[in-house]
This record gives C-alpha cells, structure tokens and sequence, in this order.
C-alpha cells in the first residue's frame, strides 16, 4: 500500500499512487493562484497509469501560460481541486498536495513561474526558481 494516497473534502474523490511522485513543486503562475484561492499551489506529479482514482471529477479546461491547455480536476460534491493534467505533459497527473491523507509527505523541490508570484506569498528561499513547468 502506498503512503501516497489522499482524497477530497468530502470523500467522494479519493486516489492513491503505486509509485513514488516523480516531482513535488510550487507553482505561483496566475491561473494555480485562482485554482487554490491562495499565492501558489503545492503539487506533485504522478504517473497516469500508476494512479488509481475512485470517484467521477468533475472537470474545468483553460490555457495556461505557458499555451499548454490545463483540465483542472474537482470534487463536484465539495468543490474541492484533486488535480490537473496538461497537454504538454501527457500521461502525467499533477495532484494538489494538501489532499494527501499525509501532508507532510510533500517536500517541495522548485518553484514555478515565480514571475506571477504575490508580494505577500512567502516561499522558501532556498527552493529553485523557474519560470515555467
């Protein structure tokens, strides 16, 4: 059983990886600031074919910055965002971490798009800077 597994507010969406995350970032890009509701989002990216998943997402599609198309992935009961995918990186699941069962888990390793980031989203400094995923 894997220690990275997790779910939505309400239940109704749950997943667990079969696999290690490949790459845990932050991304401060516009589009994760309305997604979270806050400065950035904290996300690490799965294999698509080693991620099982029980319950319906609901789904929401916009370009992002960097021109791929993102489908945000939500709770259609609790609202709650699980995950995105992108059309520059198929296969690839990106899963919001504070959805995990265990949070602490997540160990970021870079930020993305620190361009966009908010004067008053504090991350920390010793992380990696990049400007696109």
């Amino acid at each position: 059983m894997s220690q990275f597994k997790g779910r939505c507010m309400c239940g109704a969406i749950s997943y667990e990886l079969q696999t290690a995350p490949r790459l845990s970032f932050l991304c401060q890009c516009r589009q994760c600031q309305r997604i979270t509701g806050t400065g950035h989002s904290a996300e690490f990216v799965a294999l698509e074919t080693g991620t099982m998943i029980s319950g319906s997402l609901k789904f929401f599609e916009l370009t992002a910055d960097s021109s791929n198309t993102v489908t945000s992935g939500f709770c259609p009961t609790c609202g709650n965002p699980v995950l995105k995918k992108s059309s520059g990186y198929p296969g690839m699941l990106f899963f919001h971490a504070a959805t995990l069962e265990n949070p602490g888990l997540f160990k970021p390793q870079t930020v993305f798009w620190h361009a966009s980031h908010q004067p008053w989203d504090f991350v920390d400094p010793s992380l990696e800077l990049k400007e696109h995923v």
